[in-house]
């Protein structure tokens, strides 16, 4: 199972709000019968800077826009993008960074659907730790495909009218939201 925490308020940022995503995953695995001491959980970062648990088979993948803070968690690489909708130039930054179709897609949907392929973007990234925009890089509106010989899926997350939220997965995977107070 994956579940998304979400919080609403104010939280730190960057390593000084690991503490956040510790008991988050605490909960999480309480929830879901997994041993965990968030005490003793270590989050360290890879080569790229993709954070995670030292000593614990538990992947997670973090967001944040506006007041808004998400933490996914799962048995298998995941990532999860959130952005709340605003105004910027969506027209020519789809025209440099994304591929054919899916500028295509923004042309017919405008700024909600710039946004709609930007998270599935950042949450694919996230899932494979790779940088964004790469040459390599598939498009994101198909809801699955295999790149570099592993399988991906999208899910779409509705948060509010005025944001965007998408999950990338492994093999397809049920996602239950829950709010932390």
């Amino acid at each position: 199972m994956n579940s998304i925490y979400i919080y609403d308020g104010s939280f730190q940022k960057g390593d000084a709000g690991f503490f956040m995503i510790r008991g988050a995953a605490a909960r999480h695995c309480l929830e879901s019968g997994i041993p965990f001491d968030a005490a003793r959980a270590k989050i360290v970062r890879d080569e790229k800077g993709k954070p995670y648990f030292e000593d614990y088979p538990l992947e997670f993948s973090l967001t944040h826009s506006g007041s808004l803070w998400m933490c996914m968690f799962s048995s298998q690489p995941c990532g999860l993008d959130l952005q709340v909708i605003r105004d910027c130039d969506h027209e020519k930054i789809s025209a440099r960074y994304y591929k054919p179709e899916e500028q295509k897609y923004v042309e017919e949907n405008g700024l909600e659907g710039f946004f709609d392929v930007w998270v599935r973007k950042e949450a694919y990234c996230k899932m494979t730790g790779e940088g964004l925009f790469g040459a390599d890089m598939p498009s994101v509106l198909a809801d699955s495909g295999v790149f570099a010989g592993k399988e991906y899926h999208f899910q779409d997350v509705e948060i509010a009218d005025d944001m965007r939220c998408a999950v990338c997965t492994g093999p397809e995977a049920e996602i239950e939201l829950r709010v932390l107070a």
